[in-house]
């Protein structure tokens, strides 16, 4: 069985809306391209992202 990685976070900036970032258990498990692409509103200062691969990766905004 797999060692799952803690729970992934990203930090985008404060004026970021849209973002693409590496999925780091994707990238573990050799995905030739763990990228994820996501959005987060101007006014959320948190929400989360899947990859394609089912993965979840929280988003936090930095600075607010």
């Amino acid at each position: 069985m797999p060692m799952l990685l803690d729970e992934q976070k990203i930090w985008i900036s404060p004026r970021a809306v849209a973002f693409t970032v590496v999925c780091e258990e994707c990238a573990r498990d050799g995905e030739p391209f763990p990228s994820v692409e996501g959005r987060l509103d101007l006014d959320l200062l948190r929400g989360a992202v899947e990859c394609k691969h089912g993965h979840r990766l929280r988003v936090e905004r930095e600075g607010r």
